[in-house]
């Protein structure tokens, strides 16, 4: 079985608000949304080889090609690291742009047909449960900060099918592999033009590991 930790190592229908600094506009904290957009994620992080995986540090990979999209518009996904070091990352982004990220999660894959959904599911949640026992976290906007829980943005992906490719960050065969994933995930609404930072991270099952993320987003 393949474990993998990602640590921000980035529907209920929202009218797409500018966050200025000072303001803070709600996340999005539809678990079903948040779900479909972490099984994205996830393929998005495993399906590009160890050279330019976005989960290494700042300049190991891209860390500001993947986008999806969301209500018609564009969503570009941030991350953290498998190291857990400090990075601070710099990209170019439209003000029509959504952000999303994981604060914390889990996934868990297996060879095609090799487990179940429910088993791979209860794997996923019962590691989150752990990493969440005794943890902080913390997103930020322009140092303001967003209120984020495990409550409102823990969400479950559905079933998802990775093709994992050579040089893969696991080092295992390249195939399919199916997968679920558990997390604290964040949706921001798009940012107003100028510059923005967000800060995201913790420290997570009693401090084991930690995550301390900076984005600096030019956006136009």
């Amino acid at each position: 079985r393949i474990v993998l930790i990602a640590l921000s190592v980035m529907l209920a229908l929202v009218v797409a608000m500018p966050i200025a600094s000072g303001q803070t506009e709600p996340p999005v904290t539809d678990s079903q949304t948040l779900g479909e957009l972490g099984a994205e994620w996830w393929t998005w992080a495993l399906e590009e080889p160890r050279s330019t995986n976005p989960l290494q540090d700042k300049d190991k990979a891209s860390q500001c090609e993947g986008t999806t999209t969301f209500e018609g518009g564009e969503v570009l996904f941030l991350a953290g690291t498998f190291s857990g070091n400090t990075v601070e990352r710099e990209c170019t982004v439209s003000s029509e742009t959504w952000l999303f990220f994981p604060v914390v999660n889990t996934v868990n894959l297996e060879p095609t047909g090799t487990f179940t959904e429910q088993q791979l599911r209860t794997l996923s949640n019962r590691q989150m449960n752990r990493f969440l026992a005794r943890s902080t976290m913390f997103v930020t906007v322009d140092d303001e900060p967003i209120a984020i829980s495990e409550q409102e943005n823990r969400a479950d992906t559905p079933l998802f099918t990775v093709n994992l490719p050579r040089n893969n960050i696991f080092g295992v065969k390249p195939e399919p592999y199916e997968a679920v994933a558990d997390g604290v995930w964040v949706l921001l609404p798009p940012l107003s033009e100028g510059t923005h930072t967000i800060e995201f991270g913790g420290t997570f099952n009693g401090g084991a590991f930690t995550q301390d993320n900076t984005y600096v987003l030019t956006v136009v």
